[in-house]
Formats: structure tokens, sequence, C-alpha cells
């Protein structure tokens, strides 16, 4: 793969309309992305594959976010991680202290939010290769999950 293709994502989350939602718009922000629809497959996928960031939902059958995190900590200590979430945000946050997840994204949250965040992670490819959000025609992550 060329080394400008992007960085790479490992987006984890058991709602299909989720990882569809942020798989598309990260690609076309110009990211690598990879999804999972579990825990489990995402570890086998992390185990096989370096990742620059893995966002994963809290909860999930079997291996939840947390685990998760211990996990992808362990093999590479410096790769980000974040929870997705719809949690309490207060608790989380609480939980989040001493972690070793790095962040928290709480559901239902928008591009604008994606962007923000994987921009601070990783550095902002999207507006590097001139692809302003407002061009991509998706809807917010918040209004598409509520039509479900």
């Amino acid at each position: 793969m060329e080394e400008d293709a992007g960085k790479k994502i490992l987006i984890v989350d058991d709602e299909k309309a989720i990882r569809d939602i942020l798989s598309n718009t990260l690609v076309c922000w110009g990211y690598q992305v990879a999804v999972a629809s579990s825990g489990i497959e995402a570890l086998n996928l992390f185990l096989r594959r370096s990742f620059d960031l893995v966002l994963t939902d809290l909860n999930m059958p079997g291996i939840d976010g947390w685990t998760l995190a211990i996990h992808v900590k362990d093999k590479s200590p410096n790769t980000p991680v974040g929870l997705m979430t719809a949690q309490d945000k207060e608790g989380v946050m609480k939980k989040l202290e001493g972690s070793c997840v790095d962040f928290a994204l709480f559901k239902p949250f928008t591009l604008e939010d994606i962007e923000e965040t994987v921009a601070t992670i990783l550095g902002n490819r999207a507006l590097e290769k001139g692809i302003p959000l407002s061009s991509i025609n998706t809807p917010c992550i918040s209004e598409k999950l509520r039509g479900q």
C-alpha cells in the first residue's frame, strides 16, 4: 500500500449502521479503515495488522470495549483507543481516568465530532487532501441512528 493512502483506523461496533457510516466517512476523508462487529473479531484483526487508531463500542457481547482496549495496549501501547458509548457520561469519564482508554465519544455524536477527534488524534488528513466536511453527503450519525 502507498504510504500516502492514509492512516489506518479500526472501527469496532456491533451496530452495522455505525460501522458503515464511520467507515464510509473515514474512507472519504482519506483514511484506511477496517471494521469489526465484535471485540473478538477486532482483536483477531489487531493481532494480524497494525492500526493508528482504534474506535470501539463500549458494550458488545463477548469482549467489551474496556477489555479490547487492554489487549490493544498490551500489544501496542502507543496506539490510541477511543470508546464510543451511550452510557452515562459522568460514570464513563470517571472510569476513563487511569484506564488504558485514551478518550470517549458519547452517542449520539455527529460527523463533526468524529472529524475533530480523529484530526486531534491523528492529524487532519481530510483537510490535507482538501476534502471539506460539508462536501460529504452523509447525514449526521445521530440522525441516521434515530431513523432505525
